[in-house]
This record gives structure tokens, C-alpha cells and sequence, in this order.
């Protein structure tokens, strides 16, 4: 069974909707105050609308549930929204980027995913933009730096330590980086998958870890 076997891509699928369906059951938007997203197109909200890409979702077919293109890579909600409506929030998480997500709004959460984003900084290079996750935990320390001032620190805290913080990213970094057709050919006859898998997990780690919890930026 190799490194990339569908075996291990199901049994994530699985563990993941398992923790999902247990969150459900256990939460509602009166516990849970907001929701941060993070990710690539599966749960992009209309950020690539906002750059230069050749990785859009801004017309039909997609959209057609909403009546029209949002910007986000389905035909309706991403299961980032799903969750957010069955957690009890009225509203999306609106896409970072976008010149409303400003001012109360966002003190019930934010999208920064971006579809063509992984977790490696040359991934979806092909798409020319497209805001990979360290740009996106760049952008979170932003909204975290306006959600202090607006709240100040211990509300703040409180409403960060209650809320959903949500990562759907990495299927890019394979599919978009390191198998990419012809372009990657190269680099595969350099680095062996267990070490590209190694450093995508070690560069997975350290932006969970120290990136979250690095101190606010201002804009």
C-alpha cells in the first residue's frame, strides 16, 4: 500500500466526519460565539474573487443554490457553512477579503480560505494567485488585532478560546505541487514522497502550533 493509498485518504475522510458530527452534537452557536476558516476551495467563501487567479468560482454552474456565483467552488454551501448553520449561526463567515468583513461583523467569525491554497507556499503556483496558509494566519492575526481593540483583551481571549477554528487544506499540496503533470517531474526525481510528506507535515505543525499564536499585527 503506497505512501498516497485511497485506504488512508478514506479513513481521514471518516475521522474528520466523525469529529464533525461529534462537535455537532455537543454544540450550539450559544457555545460556540464564532467560527474562523481556514482551507482551499472546498471551503473557500469568495476570496478569489478578490485576486489575481486563474483559480475562480465566480460563475454558473457554481452558486446555482444561491441563485448566483458566490465565489465558492460548489453549487452551494461548503460544509464550512453547513456547520455554522447547524451550530445555529444565521449568517455565513464572510470571505476575508471582501470590503464588508469589517467592523461587528467579524466577531462572528471570518473565511480566509482561498481555493488553490496549501500548506506549502509554492503550492498552486500554477494559479498564480492564491493565498496559501501562511498568508492566511497573517490574515487572522489581523482580525485578531481588530477584535481586541474593538473588545478589548479578556473578551477577546474569552470569544478566541469559545470559538470554532476550522482547517480544510492539503489535497493542493499534492495535486497542485508535488504531482502536478510535467512540472513536477523534476522535483519528484529530487525528493522521495516520505520526504515530501515529512516536510509538509513539519511545516503543518509548525504553522499550527507557533503561527496561531504568534502576537497581532496591525494592518
Amino acid at each position: 500500500m503506497g505512501i498516497f493509498s485511497n485506504n488512508h485518504v478514506i479513513v481521514e475522510m471518516l475521522t474528520t466526519a466523525a469529529a464533525i458530527f461529534l462537535l455537532l452534537g455537543t454544540c450550539s452557536a450559544a457555545d460556540v460565539p464564532a467560527s474562523f476558516i481556514f482551507g482551499d476551495s472546498l471551503v473557500d467563501a469568495g476570496n478569489n474573487n478578490y485576486i489575481f487567479s486563474l483559480s475562480k468560482a465566480n460563475y454558473i454552474p457554481n452558486g446555482i443554490d444561491f441563485g448566483h456565483p458566490t465565489g465558492r467552488y460548489t453549487n452551494g454551501r461548503t460544509i464550512a457553512d453547513i456547520i455554522g448553520q447547524e451550530l445555529g449561526f444565521e449568517t455565513f463567515a464572510p470571505p476575508y477579503l471582501a470590503p464588508t468583513t469589517a467592523g461587528p461583523v467579524i466577531l462572528q467569525g471570518v473565511n480566509y480560505a482561498s481555493g488553490g491554497g496549501g500548506i506549502l507556499n509554492q503550492t498552486g503556483k500554477i494559479f498564480v494567485g492564491r493565498i496559501n496558509l501562511d498568508a492566511q494566519i497573517d490574515n487572522f492575526a489581523n482580525t485578531r488585532h481588530d477584535i481586541i481593540s474593538m473588545m478589548g483583551d479578556p473578551a477577546a481571549s474569552k470569544l478566541f478560546n469559545d470559538s470554532i477554528f476550522s482547517i480544510t487544506i492539503g489535497s493542493n499540496d499534492f495535486i497542485n505541487n508535488y504531482l502536478t503533470p510535467i512540472l513536477s517531474i523534476p522535483e519528484q526525481k529530487l525528493v522521495l514522497p516520505e520526504t515530501f510528506v515529512s516536510s509538509m507535515i513539519s511545516k503543518y505543525r509548525n504553522q499550527l502550533t507557533v503561527g496561531t499564536g504568534t502576537p497581532c499585527c496591525s494592518k
